[in-house]
């Protein structure tokens, strides 16, 4: 699919409420919103809470940020789960087997097709609004090609915030990388990618830390 302003994913976060029954802790896979094209569930793998995410990758996201209806509505029907809806679009992306020069890609549906037990890692990032043009430079041309050499790595998509709905804390844009169960995540290559010189300006010109969430993949439906 060609991106467009309108593509983009909802995250739907969950933390099963005290005293939730077995039936109701778990996040049901299903479509709380129009224009779904491909759902995964996963479970924190970092020991963090939330402790379910699903994502439901959108051809459109403008019904979700015109109303919150639809948030009510699961809500309404999920009494035993604190549910919070974040609402991204589509920056770009960048696939495995592309060379790490070429400029990211405006494709927004996956080359790779997630399987159960692999592993996404998302994290949102909001730097000062004068320093954005710097951090998207950054991402385009160091750090995503530097992401993309790490053993067991897929694909990358990037996300700017749209809209969200409950207690769930937010940034401004959010990078997704899809790596394989066993990979070099957190190893010595995946750690140079952390540690350059841009990297730290690009810290430095945060407006608040990083939000850094592991998850693995339980459904690709």
């Amino acid at each position: 699919m060609s991106a467009s302003s309108d593509s983009g994913v909802l995250l739907r976060v969950v933390e099963p409420k005290q005293g939730a029954t077995p039936d109701s802790r778990r996040a049901p896979p299903t479509s709380p919103c129009p224009n779904v094209e491909q759902i995964y569930t996963a479970v924190a793998d970092d020991g963090q809470k939330p402790s379910q995410i699903a994502v439901y990758v959108l051809s459109h996201i403008r019904p979700l940020m015109t109303s919150k209806k639809l948030y009510d509505d699961d809500i309404a029907a999920n009494p035993d789960l604190d549910i919070s809806w974040v609402v991204c679009g589509f920056i770009n992306g960048r696939d495995k087997g592309s060379p790490t020069t070429d400029t990211p890609s405006t494709i927004h549906s996956l080359s790779h097709k997630p399987v159960p037990g692999s592993k996404l890692v998302i994290v949102g990032s909001t730097p000062r609004p004068e320093k954005e043009v710097d951090y998207h430079e950054w991402y385009n041309v160091e750090h995503g090609p530097g992401l993309a050499i790490v053993p067991g790595w897929n694909a990358a998509r990037r996300y700017a915030l749209r809209n969200s709905y409950g207690k769930m804390e937010t940034a401004s844009f959010y990078g997704f990388n899809y790596y394989d169960e066993e990979s070099g995540l957190g190893g010595p290559i995946w750690e140079k990618s952390t540690k350059t010189e841009w990297t730290f300006r690009i810290r430095g010109n945060a407006a608040k830390p990083n939000i850094r969430r592991v998850w693995k993949v339980q459904e690709v439906l």
